[in-house]
């Protein structure tokens, strides 16, 4: 499941926690840092930095949940691709997403990272409104 500390995104966690504990399979949580050419340093520290910490508390909030087996990834790039990437090397049959990011306006269906992950995923893709 992809997070972004977004409302879409607290909707999604919500419907991934249920999802592990029902079927009781591991909830692995991930965050991506947007890595743009424009960002200095010392902004992409303080994203990375921001982008680690929320992961501990969506893990945190996981485990209050008696969700044992939740993990964290946090990654820097672009975020459909690095979610894809990550699917794809762990095996990955199920991503949940929020259907809008941060900065998704409400004229907007599909978020550009969840359209692209609903077109190009291997695996099912379960977008959460």
């Amino acid at each position: 499941m992809a997070i972004d500390g977004s409302e879409y995104s607290d909707k999604a966690f919500e419907y991934a926690c249920e999802l592990s504990i029902m079927k009781n399979i591991p909830l692995i949580i991930i965050n991506v840092v947007e890595e743009y050419a424009t960002i200095g340093h010392s902004i992409l520290r303080e994203l990375k930095k921001s982008s680690k910490q929320l992961l501990h508390e969506y893990k945190g909030r996981a485990e209050s949940l008696d969700i044992r087996t939740a993990r964290i990834i946090h990654s820097v790039g672009n975020a459909a691709e690095e979610i894809l990437k990550i699917a794809n090397g762990k095996d990955i049959d199920t991503l949940v997403i929020g259907s809008k990011g941060k900065y998704g306006t409400s004229k907007d269906m599909l978020g550009g990272t969840s359209y692209k992950l609903v077109h190009y995923s291997r695996c099912t893709v379960t977008v959460v409104k």
